[in-house]
């Protein structure tokens, strides 16, 4: 019986902790779709608070969907997949935090972007920890924001804020 006990507190996860953020205060018939390896999704509930707690198994690729009422949903790819000589490491890697901003669904279907560019999160040898992978829009955002400012400066604040917050 010992044995089990041991081997239940050993098993290691991949852990998101976060929230929506939205322009609502209260989230409503928020959640999040979890596809595990192209099975089904499981559809776990978020709070009104919008805090959310994922633990994801290590080697598996995932597609989470946020969702809540009345605002467009947001897919993130997550691949867990770590080398082989770390899957022997005796803790998890530290938790990823993450902010997930949801846009209102008021907009006209005509002028949205109907293209499949999803924002991932991999584990990153040169960082020997998971990572937000940047995407064009990033770039895009920091450079609106730096315009008329001290460029390299401004650049690596927005970047290191970015980073911290890992927003999605």
């Amino acid at each position: 019986m010992l044995n089990f006990s041991l081997s239940a507190q050993t098993h290691k996860y991949f852990i998101i902790t976060g929230k929506i953020v939205s322009d609502s205060e209260v989230i409503q018939d928020g959640a999040v779709h979890i596809i595990k390896n192209n099975k089904p999704a499981i559809i776990s509930m978020v709070p009104e608070n919008g805090h959310f707690r994922l633990e994801l198994d290590y080697n598996c690729d995932y597609l989470l969907t946020f969702t809540e009422k009345g605002f467009l949903s947001k897919t993130i790819h997550v691949n867990t997949e770590i080398p082989q000589e770390l899957k022997k490491l005796e803790s998890n890697y530290p938790h990823f935090l993450m902010s997930v901003s949801l846009f209102k669904d008021n907009q006209d279907a005509k002028n949205l972007y109907t293209g499949n560019i999803l924002q991932q999160i991999n584990y990153s040898p040169q960082e020997n920890n998971f990572i937000r992978v940047s995407t064009i829009f990033d770039q895009e955002f920091v450079e609106k924001v730096n315009l008329g400012q001290n460029q390299s400066v401004q650049i690596q604040e927005n970047k290191s804020k970015l980073n911290a917050n890992h927003l999605f």
